[in-house]
């Protein structure tokens, strides 16, 4: 028995028309995984199969979190998920995944594993910028942060309540953006 059989859809055994599968994605799921970016969740997911003669089509519900780096501290965050899927299966000689949402799998067999698709439906989830929600980054990586980059005083996934080195910065800004600014405050 394989590490992933868990996640099989027996395609082949259901009967023809509407079938639901569920899973549950915990950390021991994304421990199976290698060389991939998230290592740990809790994640639920719903599967709703409309199945046919010659193909099935798979309707995927994922919600839940999974920990992800922040981009601004490096430390562990919960990263909430909530994504939906499709997948087109048929049967065939060979299996066939060409990238898109169509999938062939041996019409002997009739079995698919959704163990990678799952993650690719997660992984696509995260959004590209992750941070910590205002005020919960580990303050000292951000003070380390703040000491070595040049940031805009309105940056407001950088401003901190009470950072004095920002409010001292926010009467100086750059004589170029002046009148720039002059057509915003007309408007």
């Amino acid at each position: 028995m394989g590490k992933f059989d868990t996640y099989n859809i027996q395609l082949k055994t259901l009967p023809i028309g509407e079938s639901i599968v569920e899973y549950h994605l915990d950390n021991g799921f994304f421990a199976l995984l290698e060389d991939v970016d998230i290592q740990k969740g809790d994640v639920n997911v719903k599967v709703n199969i409309s199945r046919g003669a010659k193909q099935s089509e798979l309707d995927f519900e994922l919600e839940g979190k999974v920990v992800v780096q922040c981009d601004r501290c490096l430390e562990d965050m919960d990263q909430p998920i909530k994504t939906t899927g499709h997948l087109i299966v048929r049967f065939g000689k060979e299996f066939k995944d060409d990238g898109d949402d169509i999938v062939v799998v041996p019409e002997e067999q009739g079995i698919i594993n959704v163990s990678w698709f799952l993650y690719e439906f997660i992984e696509l989830a995260i959004p590209i910028k992750h941070v910590h929600p205002f005020g919960q980054c580990n303050a000292g990586m951000s003070n380390k942060l703040k000491e070595h980059i040049a940031i805009d005083a309105e940056d407001e996934d950088f401003v901190e309540e009470n950072d004095d080195s920002i409010e001292a910065n926010e009467g100086s800004t750059d004589p170029r953006w002046d009148a720039l600014k002059g057509l915003r405050d007309d408007n």
